[in-house]
C-alpha cells in the first residue's frame, strides 16, 4: 500500500510539473489564416453596396476567429523616444489605432478623455498612431495626460510583419480590448456620424460607444480571482527548497524500498 501511495504521489507531481500549457494563438497567425477569404467577401459586399452584410462579415471574423487570440508582442515608440513593448503594459488594455489624417467626430476625444481620467487606474488606455513622431506631437495636446500616446513608423519598426497585420488587415481607426495577458476580448470599429452633429450629440454618441469597451474590460477584471501573493520559498544551503527536498526524500525512500524488494527476490 505504501508503495502505491508513493508511486501515486510521484505520478501526480511529475504530471502536474510537465503538463502542457494552454496553446496561445497569436493574433497575427489567426488573421493571416482568414484575411484573404474575408477580403474577397467584404469587397464583394461593398461593391454591391450591401453594408449590412459587410458588417456581418466583420462581426463573424472577430467573433469566430480573432476573439481569444493573443496580441503579438511588438514595440511602439513614446513621445519621449522610448521603445515600449506591449508586454510591458500590465493592466487591461483599451487600444485605439489611428493616423494623424483621420478626422475624429467632434465629441470623440472629449468623451474618450473623460473615460481615461476616470478609469486610468484600472485600464491602460493606448492611442497608437501609424505616423511619425512629429505628427503625433501635434495631437498630444488633444488627449488626457493619462493616455499612453504612441506611434509606429512602419519603415523603421523591427516588427513590420506584425504591424502589417494589425494596420492593414482590419484598417483603422479601430478599437482593441485586451485582458492583462493580452488576450483579445473584442475588436470594434470606431463609431462614425455625420459631420453636422453638434458637440453634445457627438459626445453622447461616442461616450456610449466607448464606455461599452470600458465596461467589457472592467467586467473581465472583476471576474478574475483575486491574486494571492505567494510566499517566496527559501532555498537552503544545498540549493533546494523545502518542497524540493521533501520530494527528493520521498523518491529516495521509494528507491531504497525497491532495492530491498529486489534483494529479497534475489535471495
Amino acid at each position: 500500500m505504501k508503495k502505491l501511495l508513493i508511486l501515486g504521489f510521484l505520478f501526480i507531481y511529475f504530471t502536474n510539473t510537465y503538463a502542457q500549457k494552454e496553446v496561445k494563438i497569436p493574433f497575427s497567425v489567426a488573421i493571416s489564416a482568414h484575411i484573404k477569404k474575408y477580403n474577397l467577401k467584404i469587397n464583394e459586399a461593398y461593391n454591391n453596396n450591401d453594408l449590412e452584410h459587410a458588417q456581418f462579415l466583420f462581426d463573424s471574423l472577430i467573433n469566430n476567429h480573432l476573439k481569444g487570440t493573443y496580441l503579438d508582442n511588438f514595440s511602439v515608440n513614446s513621445l519621449k523616444g522610448e521603445s515600449i513593448f506591449f508586454e510591458e503594459y500590465e493592466k487591461p488594455i483599451f487600444l485605439i489605432t489611428y493616423a494623424s489624417w483621420c478626422v475624429p467626430g467632434i465629441g470623440e476625444i472629449p468623451a474618450f478623455n473623460d473615460l481615461v481620467d476616470k478609469f486610468h487606474d484600472q485600464i491602460d488606455f493606448i492611442v497608437l498612431f501609424w505616423d511619425s513622431k512629429e505628427k503625433l506631437k501635434d495631437k498630444e495636446k488633444d488627449y488626457s495626460s493619462h493616455t499612453h500616446l504612441a506611434y509606429v513608423n512602419e519603415m523603421t519598426n523591427q516588427d513590420s510583419h506584425i504591424i502589417n497585420k494589425l494596420k492593414h488587415s482590419l484598417g483603422f481607426p479601430m478599437m482593441y480590448f485586451m485582458d492583462p495577458d493580452k488576450k483579445i476580448l473584442d475588436i470594434r470599429k470606431i463609431v462614425t456620424h455625420h459631420s453636422s452633429e453638434s458637440l453634445s450629440n457627438s459626445y453622447n454618441i461616442h461616450f456610449n460607444s466607448l464606455s461599452k469597451g470600458v465596461s467589457l474590460l472592467i467586467a473581465d477584471l472583476d471576474s478574475r480571482p483575486p491574486e494571492v501573493e505567494k510566499e517566496e520559498e527559501k532555498v537552503g544551503k544545498d540549493g533546494r527548497t523545502d518542497e524540493e527536498r521533501r520530494i527528493d526524500e520521498e523518491y529516495e525512500r521509494y528507491r531504497r524500498e525497491q532495492d530491498s524488494i529486489k534483494k529479497a527476490e534475489d535471495n
